[in-house]
């Protein structure tokens, strides 16, 4: 850290995170537990809804990023956060009307705006960390911010399922329990509040860029970015991200909800899937982060990829049973951490200081492509009447292609610039 200072503001930055995607995931599993089969809702979008709600929270980042990204170059990324905190506390506000009266389409449309304040937070959190962590802590930095935000995740899918069983009881689990129309609502609220107190401790930083002519157009800031940064390192950085994203995040979490009926559990104990996976996730996270030490490592990327696709292919075919579930999902979580640390560091590692938050922002929205492109593949597959846990094996394929295009046209690039970066910060120092 560069002072006490910014290591309290480390620490308070990882607090505001935590209760964002805490209450993304909040939002996002109750919705998609009333969408998903045998929901309050499932009857109104049909097979694999869940994917229209992924969908709901992944568009706007694809619209908004590369604004976004401009503004956290353009202002101080502490005040760009304090205020779209304070918007969530009313997106929180719309979201409870719509859990109140049971009204699906009030509560997409608090999914949708709840997606763009993230949009404009993303930019913002990630491109804050160079600015309060010095370069070798940056791999630990990501490492411990990716694991908090993954234990939120957890968080976030644990509560929504039990939220979801008492806002809208199962008749065959629960017969006797009174519906608590009041409980996503106030839930929702209560962590937005909570988000937008921590993001005051946030140190205060100047503008990286005030300079900044902001331009409204949507993509013409990505195209932009993009012109600026073909064919370097950073942009294969950001199309491997991008892709490892469609894979886990567009595919591989849209099965989860499905297990309830395959199954045959509740909604909180399918909550308790996402929790497996997101810890996992996270404790990978975490021990990528130390297992880079000062640097940034991408020989740690084919050993996740490989461990997560193996794991995908075993997946589809492993026994229906809970426990079983539950030790695939955890042991796919903690490989994947080891893809995903690399990539976000070196993302950080090699964008310049006044154009970091644009090159997030593009980073942010490629992540969303991903992620769109995965919802409609696992969407397809559904539709052509593909039980959910067989998808696996379409993620499984993908991540053979991840591999390949790692190893053909990756490896040696991203290793060239981790070594060119770090000679620069010796010179440097």
């Amino acid at each position: 850290m560069k002072s006490k200072s910014d290591k309290r503001g480390f620490i308070f930055l990882n607090v505001c995170q935590f209760f964002t995607a805490a209450n993304d995931n909040i939002l996002k599993q109750v919705l998609i537990f009333g969408l998903a089969s045998g929901g309050l809702w499932a009857g109104l979008l049909g097979e694999g809804a869940q994917a229209y709600a992924s969908l709901a929270l992944s568009i706007p980042f694809v619209l908004f990023s590369g604004f976004a990204g401009q503004f956290s170059d353009r202002y101080s990324k502490r005040d760009v956060c304090i205020y779209v905190k304070l918007a969530e506390v009313l997106v929180a506000l719309i979201a409870m009307w719509g859990f109140w009266t049971g009204n699906v389409w009030i509560v997409l449309a608090a999914m949708i705006l709840i997606s763009v304040q993230s949009a404009f937070f993303t930019p913002a959190k990630f491109g804050i960390l160079p600015e309060i962590v010095e370069g070798p802590q940056l791999s630990r930095a990501n490492g411990t911010l990716n694991m908090f935000t993954y234990i939120a995740i957890i968080l976030g899918a644990a509560v929504g399922g039990p939220i979801y069983d008492a806002y809208a009881p199962d008749r065959n689990l629960f017969p006797n329990a009174t519906p608590q129309w009041w409980l996503p609502g106030v839930v929702i609220l209560v962590v937005a509040v909570l988000g937008a107190a921590a993001a005051w401790g946030i140190p205060r930083l100047p503008a990286q860029d005030s300079d900044l002519k902001l331009k409204p157009w949507f993509f013409r800031v990505y195209s932009e970015t993009w012109r600026d940064i073909r064919g370097t390192a950073l942009a294969s950085v950001i199309i491997a991200w991008s892709f490892f994203y469609l894979i886990v995040g567009g595919i591989a979490m849209l099965i989860l909800p499905d297990y309830k009926a395959l199954l045959g559990i509740s909604a909180a104990q399918t909550a308790v899937l996402f929790a497996v996976l997101g810890i996992s996730i996270g404790v990978g996270d975490f021990v990528a982060g130390r297992v880079s030490g000062h640097g940034i490592r991408p020989g740690l990327i084919p050993f996740g990829a490989i461990g997560t696709t193996i794991m995908f292919f075993l997946l589809a075919f492993l026994p229906l049973t809970f426990g079983v579930v539950c030790a695939g999902l955890s042991l796919t979580g903690f490989l994947a951490g080891f893809v995903m640390v690399p990539l976000q560091t070196m993302t950080q590692k090699f964008s310049s200081d006044n154009e970091r938050g644009q090159a997030l922002g593009l980073w942010n929205c490629l992540s969303f492509v991903g992620i769109i492109l995965g919802n409609l593949v696992f969407l397809a597959f559904r539709l052509m009447g593909m039980p959910s846990n067989k998808v696996f094996i379409v993620c499984g394929i993908f991540g053979l292609i991840f591999l390949a295009l790692y190893y053909v046209k990756w490896q040696a690039l991203f290793q060239r610039a981790v070594d060119t970066s770090s000679v620069d910060h010796e010179v440097a120092t």
